[in-house]
C-alpha cells in the first residue's frame, strides 16, 4: 500500500500543480487577483472584482452606479454630488445588482445614492446564464469556495492563452482607472466595421420582461427601506439593437416602467437623433464617453434638448406623464 502511495504521489502533485497552482498564477479573469488585476486582454470579472474591492474599501465611496458594461462609459467622477464609484459589469442584469445591494448593506456599507442603468439586456437575459461564464459568474452571497472552484480548471486558463500571449497594453491607466472609478477609457475608438451596423444580438436572449420588473421593484423597495436615493436611467442603444429589441418586446418594457408609480426613470432609449449617429457609437452595443457625458449632465445640471427630448433621449418618466411618454417614443 505504502508504495502504491509512493507511486501516486508524484501524479497527485501533478494534478495539484495543474488544476490548481498553474489557474491560479495565471489567472485569466483576475479573480485571484482581485487587489490588483493584471491588463492581460481577457476581459476580468468585474462583478466579483468590484465587489470585492468595495467590500475591503468600506469607506472609500458612498454611491454606486450599476449596469451593464454599456454604463463604463458614464464618467462618475462627473457627478457633483456623492462619491461615486462605478460598479458596471459585463451583462449586469437587475437580479445582480439586487444581490450585489444586499450583500454591501448586510455588510454594514449602505449608499447614500444608488444608480442604475437598464437596457433590453436587463429584460432578455436569464441570471442562470453567467453561472456558466467565466467572466460573469456573480459574486458569491453564501459559498466563496464554490466560486473560486469554477476557476481551478486548466481548461480555462488554455482558453484564454491565446488572448494573453498576444495581448499589448495600449491604455496604460487601465488598472489605476479600474480602482479609481471603475468607469471605462474615455479615448476608446470605434474598433467595428461600420458598413455592417447590424444589431447587436445573443442567440440565448429570452423573455424576462416580468422578473426584470420584480427585480427593479425589489431594488426600489430595499433603497426605500435604506434611505437611499435612487435613479434610474435607460441606456441610449444603437438604433438598429433598439429595433432588434422593440420587436421582443423591449418597447412594451419601457411602457410597464411607465405604469410603475415608484420607478420614475430617465429615458435615453428610443429612436432619436443621438441613437441614430454613427459617430456616437463604439459599435452597436456600446455608446461612447460623450454620450455619458449627455446622460451626467441631463440628470444632475438639468440640460435639456427639447428635440431631443421630443424624441423620448432625456426624457423623465413618470406615471403621470405616460402617454407624452409613449408619443415620445413614437416621435422620430
Amino acid at each position: 500500500m505504502k508504495r502504491f502511495l509512493k507511486k501516486l504521489a508524484p501524479f497527485a502533485i501533478f494534478i495539484l500543480i495543474l488544476e490548481i497552482a498553474i489557474p491560479m498564477m495565471v489567472d485569466p479573469y483576475n479573480v485571484f487577483h482581485w487587489r490588483r488585476i493584471r491588463d492581460n486582454g481577457v476581459e476580468p470579472n468585474s462583478n466579483y472584482i468590484k465587489m470585492r474591492y468595495v467590500l475591503d474599501n468600506p469607506d472609500k465611496f458612498d454611491s454606486f452606479l450599476f449596469g451593464s458594461s454599456r454604463t463604463g462609459f458614464v464618467d462618475v467622477e462627473r457627478i457633483p454630488q456623492g462619491n461615486w464609484y462605478n460598479m458596471s459589469y459585463s451583462e449586469g442584469i437587475p437580479n445582480e445588482h439586487l444581490e450585489n445591494l444586499k450583500v454591501l448593506i448586510n455588510h454594514g456599507i449602505v449608499p447614500e445614492n444608488v444608480m442604475i442603468g437598464i437596457d433590453n439586456i436587463s429584460c432578455f437575459v436569464h441570471p442562470d446564464l453567467h453561472a456558466k461564464q467565466f467572466y460573469r459568474i456573480p459574486y458569491p452571497m453564501e459559498n466563496p469556495f464554490s466560486f473560486y472552484a469554477n476557476y481551478f480548471s486548466i481548461k480555462g486558463v488554455i482558453k484564454s492563452l491565446d488572448v494573453i500571449l498576444k495581448h499589448e497594453i495600449v491604455d496604460p491607466d487601465y488598472v489605476d482607472r479600474y480602482y479609481r472609478n471603475g468607469g471605462n477609457n474615455r479615448y476608446l475608438t470605434v474598433k467595428n466595421d461600420w458598413e455592417n451596423d447590424a444589431p447587436y444580438w445573443e442567440d440565448y436572449y429570452e423573455n424576462q420582461l416580468f422578473n426584470a420588473l420584480v427585480d427593479l421593484t425589489r431594488i426600489q423597495e430595499l433603497c426605500e427601506e435604506h434611505d437611499i436615493n435612487l435613479i434610474i436611467f435607460t441606456n441610449p442603444i444603437y438604433y438598429t439593437t433598439y429595433q432588434q429589441s422593440a420587436l421582443f418586446g423591449y418597447e412594451e418594457w419601457l411602457t410597464w416602467l411607465a405604469d410603475e408609480e415608484k420607478l420614475p426613470f430617465y429615458n435615453f432609449s428610443s429612436l432619436n437623433d443621438i441613437t441614430t449617429d454613427q459617430a456616437n457609437y463604439i459599435e452597436t452595443s456600446h455608446y461612447n464617453m460623450e454620450v455619458g457625458d449627455m446622460i451626467i449632465d441631463r440628470i444632475f445640471y438639468g440640460k435639456t434638448d427639447e428635440t431631443l427630448e421630443s424624441q423620448g433621449f432625456g426624457f423623465y418618466v413618470t406615471k403621470d406623464r405616460r402617454d407624452e411618454f409613449i408619443e415620445a417614443l413614437a416621435n422620430h
